[in-house]
Order: C-alpha cells, then sequence, then structure tokens
C-alpha cells in the first residue's frame, strides 16, 4: 500500500521519494494542463537522450510528454541489447516494455507516427567474428540484422576463442586481455584483475578473456539459449573486445569455438 498525497513523494523533511520522483514529475506535469513541459520547449529547442534503453517506468510517460509536444524535438540513442539497468527498478509502470521488450514501445510510437525509428548495424570497435558472435546471443525471433564490423585490423589473434583453466597463465602473459565476469561472486578464488559486466559498459578493450557461469557456458557447448537480461550482460562483455574474445571453460572443444592452448 502506498501513502497518498504529499506523504507518497516525500519525506517529513520534504526530501523526494527517489523511487516515486519520476512519478512525482509526471503528475506535476499532468497537473500543470501541459504548462511544465511549455516551460521546457522555451529553454530547449532539441533534447537528446542516451543510452534510451536503461529508461523504465514513468520515466517513458515523462519521454511521451516530450515528444508529443510540438515545440521540442527529442532525439533519442540506445541499444536494446545492452539493456543492464534500469533507471527506476522498482516502478512497476510500463513493464511490459521492459529490457528487449523496450524494441515494442518503440514500434508502438512509430506505428502512430509520434516517432521515427533509424537502425544502426554497424560497429566500428569489434571485429567481424565478434559481432557475429554477439550477434547469436539473442533469438532470431527479434529479427535483429546482422551486424556489420568496419574494425578490420588484423593481429593474428582474432576472433573467439576457449581456454582452458590451464591455459589461462600463458594466455594472459602472452595476450594481456581484460578479464571479466558477470558479478563479484563468479570466478571469486581466481587471482585475476576482473571487471564486472555492468562495470566496462562504454569501454573498449583490445581483449578480453571471460569466466562465464553455468549458465553461459551450457549456450557455449550446448546452445541453450540464454535468458534476456544474461544476454544482454554477456552482449555487453563480449562486444567490448576489439580484437579477441576469450572463455575460460572446462571443456573448450565442445564449445565449437577456435581453441587455444599454451601449446600453440
Amino acid at each position: 500500500m502506498y501513502a497518498k498525497g504529499t506523504a507518497r513523494f516525500f519525506d517529513d523533511d520534504g526530501r523526494a521519494y527517489r523511487r516515486h520522483l519520476s512519478k512525482l514529475a509526471y503528475d506535476v506535469s499532468v497537473t500543470s494542463n501541459g504548462a511544465v513541459v511549455d516551460r521546457l520547449s522555451h529553454i530547449y529547442d532539441e533534447i537528446y537522450i542516451d543510452e534510451v534503453q536503461d529508461l523504465t517506468g514513468s520515466d517513458l510517460h515523462i519521454v511521451e510528454q516530450l515528444m508529443e509536444f510540438p515545440g521540442i524535438d527529442v532525439h533519442m540513442v540506445g541499444d536494446v541489447r545492452q539493456s543492464m539497468f534500469a533507471t527506476n527498478p522498482r516502478d512497476q509502470t510500463y513493464k511490459q516494455f521492459r529490457d528487449l521488450k523496450m524494441l515494442d514501445w518503440f514500434e508502438l510510437h512509430r506505428a502512430s507516427g509520434l516517432l521515427d525509428v533509424h537502425y544502426n548495424q554497424e560497429t566500428w570497435r569489434a571485429n567481424q567474428a565478434i559481432a557475429d558472435f554477439s550477434d547469436a546471443l539473442f533469438t532470431t525471433q527479434l529479427c535483429f540484422e546482422p551486424t556489420v564490423s568496419k574494425q578490420t585490423e588484423i593481429t593474428g589473434h582474432d576472433g573467439v576463442f576457449a581456454i582452458a583453466e590451464a591455459d589461462v597463465a600463458a594466455y594472459v602473459s602472452q595476450f594481456n586481455p581484460q578479464a571479466l565476469r558477470d558479478r563479484i561472486t563468479t570466478a571469486n578464488d581466481v587471482e585475476l584483475s576482473f571487471c564486472n559486466f555492468g562495470t566496462v559498459k562504454g569501454l573498449t578493450f583490445d581483449r578480453v578473456v571471460i569466466y562465464p557461469t553455468k549458465t553461459v557456458t551450457a549456450f557455449l557447448t550446448t546452445g541453450t539459449m540464454l535468458k534476456p537480461k544474461t544476454a544482454c550482460g554477456l552482449y555487453v562483455a563480449v562486444t567490448r573486445a576489439k580484437h579477441s574474445v576469450a572463455f575460460v571453460v572446462p571443456n573448450p572443444a565442445a564449445t565449437g569455438l577456435t581453441v587455444w592452448n599454451a601449446s600453440r
């Protein structure tokens, strides 16, 4: 049960609750009969929103108000395959448009004529082998167009590889990759300088080595498709690399990836 009126949005010291901040902003805008957005239109001709896939709940209502107002041009950039975070994860408004389902929100407003949608399938970071692998993380039912890499540098160790734990030390010594994992509890007994998937979003590394969870290992070895949230996290990790990605797995040969070992 929620408190009503002012008590729902502010504590006893008059501080706004973070959880309900976007709902408060939306309600104020609606109650003002458009005065809030009209004021914004006198300040800004254009509004740009990056990482738009992270917007959730009442945040989307606010964006819709901005799009509907004729005095403001709204430009949004994002990649639903990188849906790892949520601006307001506890807000249940528009929960049908969470994560990869945000594609439906864009299509809804595109169909109504409120929004133009333009897709870009090019990457200037990852090479084509990495781009192809990252595409395969998602079901074909989503109908994503294939990613085209514009990064064509050849280093002699390029693509996606599988390695055994026994070869990690030699691999790290030779290629100096950034070690990645989904969370701190993964491979917590391994002495590497790890970064978690969520902390490397937006970063670029020449090479990465990934310690996968059992779920991801099953995907690599049996083709068992990943849940959307897992696929998004792995997508972010894989696409940080320019030249090579290596997965540390118990049976590298079972993955179908190119196997690297210290004797090569």
